[in-house]
């Protein structure tokens, strides 16, 4: 073989050598770069799994903190092999819509062994994720006169917070009615006017915070759902499922209270419940049949006097004998105006849009599983 050849050979062998070399330092990256993405990719599965497991316990118990880091069970995932998980479960709150939210922030981290891979999850649980109905436009509101119904009570549409202490925010009118309004047993009523100001409860009241005649779109609700804006059947659903201690009775000798979440006592036509001590619950009480005669009498505090604190939905109420924070809703066009109530000037009503909306949450987290529980409003990786 000639000099010339040798050389070219060599020159050869060193090519492909390097081509090799190449080829080899490709592929390690290659498999390096895969082992990584299935690190990652695994991690992700972990961690989303892992907080859902999170948000499981979070629904089965509301009052669940963790301000410290805690390890994740690492008997969750076996099927992936070992991993680390720490995670805090810790008060915070967000600005939501020009509004600071109350929520429960949730982090957790997950590092699968065979690389570095971290994964970090937040997820916002919003606490305060109801609203306030369209048609609760008063402390009281309803589809005919309740001159009677109130009698001598106070009637505040200012807001309050869930203690019935006043607050600086808008509230709502004293009272909204479809029909004309007459304060004939001396009633004390205020509110916010539409200006957004003020006014104490007093009588005679101030005409600025009563509404008169207001058509609700054409026509009054005459169901629960439709007063809150949910489709029909939503909130029997929900009282029928338990949710959050939501109960669904025709009796009402089979309540049990204090009442929670949603109650709803259906009522053969022209029946009512009478005498029940309702202090001390809270929620969204629904009083209701389909003839829209079903009626709530004598409701009391108790002997510690305690308020009801939600949202009161009945086709018809007489003898408010406690105290209301929240706010009262009548369906029937046919409400009391023959009969007396007086002796309630120790008693009010107390608008709190918080309250409202706690109410109301319940039927706006309803859902399956831990779903219906907490609400997801943020999920951040």
């Amino acid at each position: 073989m000639g000099r010339a050849s040798l050389l070219t050979v060599m020159a050869a062998s060193i090519v492909l050598g390097f081509i090799n070399l190449r080829i080899l330092k490709t592929t390690e990256g290659s498999v390096q770069s895969m082992t990584q993405y299935y690190g990652e990719s695994v991690a992700r599965i972990i961690a989303n799994e892992g907080m859902s497991y999170l948000l499981s316990q979070l629904a089965d118990s509301s009052s669940l903190r963790q301000k410290t880091e805690k390890s994740l069970p690492t008997n969750l995932f076996t099927d992936f092999g070992p991993y680390e998980g720490n995670y805090l479960i810790t008060d915070d709150s967000i600005l939501v819509s020009g509004v600071q939210k109350k929520v429960i922030k949730l982090f957790l981290s997950v590092k699968y062994p065979w690389d570095t891979t971290f994964f970090k999850a937040i997820v916002y649980t919003e606490r305060d994720f109801g609203f306030r109905p369209e048609v609760i436009r008063g402390a009281f509101t309803a589809n005919d006169t309740i001159n009677k119904t109130i009698s001598d009570m106070f009637i505040d549409g200012r807001d309050h917070d869930v203690n019935g202490n006043l607050i600086a925010g808008l509230g709502v009118k004293g009272v909204s009615t479809s029909v004309k309004f007459q304060n004939v047993q001396n009633g004390a009523i205020g509110g916010t006017d539409s200006l957004g100001v003020n006014h104490a409860p007093k009588y005679p009241e101030d005409k600025i915070i009563i509404e008169e005649n207001y058509n609700w779109g054409g026509k009054f609700p005459q169901t629960p759902d439709a007063a809150l804006g949910f489709p029909e059947g939503k909130l029997k659903t929900i009282a029928q499922s338990r949710i959050g201690g939501s109960q669904y009775v025709s009796n009402p000798n089979n309540l049990v209270f204090p009442l929670k979440g949603i109650t709803y006592v259906e009522l053969p036509s022209g029946q009512k419940i009478d005498r029940y001590v309702f202090g001390g619950s809270s929620g969204i009480l629904i009083v209701h049949n389909s003839q829209v005669n079903a009626q709530i009498t004598n409701l009391l505090g108790g002997d510690d006097n305690l308020p009801f604190k939600g949202i009161i939905i009945a086709d018809y109420m007489f003898h408010i004998h406690m105290d209301i924070i929240g706010a009262n809703i009548l369906l029937s066009s046919h409400l009391e105006k023959v009969k007396e109530c007086q002796g309630n000037k120790n008693h009010f009503i107390r608008f709190s849009n918080e309250v409202v909306r706690q109410a109301t949450g319940v039927a706006v987290g309803y859902g399956s599983g831990w779903q219906g529980k907490v609400p997801i409003i943020a999920w951040r990786e």
